[in-house]
């Protein structure tokens, strides 16, 4: 009983990360180099730094699959809207061009991170299999973006160490914002909360071994 209790708190303690994308730190990687996209329809969100260049993510599919993109901004001074997504299928543009300059940016607020982004409406599309780049550029190759991938919300134990691993080097980098500014954020709760399951775990492992001796 005690058991399954254990396992009770465990499961809504990862259920809270479906709120949140699979993030990638592409502003970390080598200017230039090119980003692979495995599991396309993963929800997964790349955010990247341009620095005089633009950034190219790539995706090689042997199936069909849901394409879904989307591009956000962080609300803040100087942040940049004038974002072009290319979406390419060999020489062929699978999407129509995507042009912040032609969109109106809607803010919203999420609550997970506890940050404030500018966003441009989704788009989405049944493609193919075959291998496609997708570009995110601007007039000069400036400023800060996330790029949304995949629509499906999957957090294997790896993804969510990966979660609290990356928040606090993209609210310093990303956001420009103190590290402990995560505990302005959900992500705080679901943090402590692992921790209070974690030691309960322990306890009762400590106890177990005890009560078999």
């Amino acid at each position: 009983m005690k058991k399954r209790s254990l396992l009770l708190l465990l499961l809504f303690t990862l259920i809270g990360f479906a709120f949140a994308h699979q993030p990638r730190l592409v502003f970390k990687q080598p200017i230039g180099q090119i980003t692979q996209i495995q599991n396309p329809e993963d929800s997964q969100a790349f955010y990247g730094i341009l620095s005089g260049q633009e950034d190219i993510y790539q995706i090689v599919a042997d199936t069909g699959f849901l394409l879904y993109v989307n591009l956000v901004v962080p609300n803040m001074s100087g942040s940049r809207t004038d974002f072009t997504v290319d979406i390419i299928q060999g020489d062929t543009v699978a999407y129509a061009r995507l042009d912040g300059r032609w969109f109106i940016w809607t803010n919203f607020f999420e609550p997970f991170g506890g940050d404030s982004y500018l966003q441009w409406p989704s788009r989405e599309k049944i493609v193919e299999r075959g291998i496609y780049t997708i570009s995110v550029n601007n007039p000069d190759n400036q400023g800060k973006y996330s790029l949304a991938i995949g629509k499906k919300e999957r957090f294997p134990i790896k993804e969510i160490i990966n979660i609290y691993k990356v928040m606090p080097e993209l609210k310093i980098v990303f956001f420009e914002q103190p590290w402990y500014m995560i505990f302005r954020s959900r992500i705080w709760l679901f943090i402590l909360w692992a921790i209070i399951v974690g030691v309960v775990f322990i306890l009762a492992w400590i106890k177990n071994i005890k009560y078999i001796r």
